[in-house]
């Protein structure tokens, strides 16, 4: 029986989407922020207020895509560990049945022995050859948590 180490994937191309989202977010709502001059059509008045919350949601918009950056899994012997944008799950490989992904799938799954699943969001169909690789990765460990 041959062992496999242990794994730590980290989608490569949703990463550098994020960092761009939350440049183009931030810039463009900052850039917006100081174009929108100092009185509205209907002869309101824009304020430094106003501006600086412009550039508050360019914060918050950057910060949720910065989010996308904790996706991960992390798998050794004793089980599988998924970190997607709002949840941090650890599954023992006792409770694991299979690990999904297709063609027809957006992210890979972790199918668990009481019938419920999650996503994988870190293991993605654009990744290509990398995803599939972390795929057989666990899948091996998987395989040999049952040996």
């Amino acid at each position: 029986m041959t062992t496999t180490g242990p794994l730590e994937y980290r989608p490569r191309k949703s990463r550098i989407g994020a960092w761009i989202g939350a440049a183009v977010a931030f810039f463009g709502f900052t850039a917006l922020s100081f174009s929108l001059g100092t009185t509205t059509v209907e002869g309101g008045t824009v304020t430094v207020a106003d501006q600086a919350a412009m550039i508050g949601l360019g914060v918050i918009g950057a910060g949720i895509a910065l989010s996308f950056l904790r996706l991960r899994v992390r798998a050794d012997e004793k089980g599988i560990e998924v970190t997607n944008v709002a949840q941090k799950r650890y599954f023992p490989w006792q409770v694991v049945t299979a690990i999904n992904f297709s063609d027809k799938m957006t992210w890979a799954t972790v199918e668990l022995a009481d019938d419920d699943e999650m996503s994988i969001m870190a293991v993605q169909v654009t990744d290509k050859e990398r995803a599939v690789a972390a795929i057989k990765h666990l899948r091996a460990l998987l395989e040999q948590s049952r040996s």
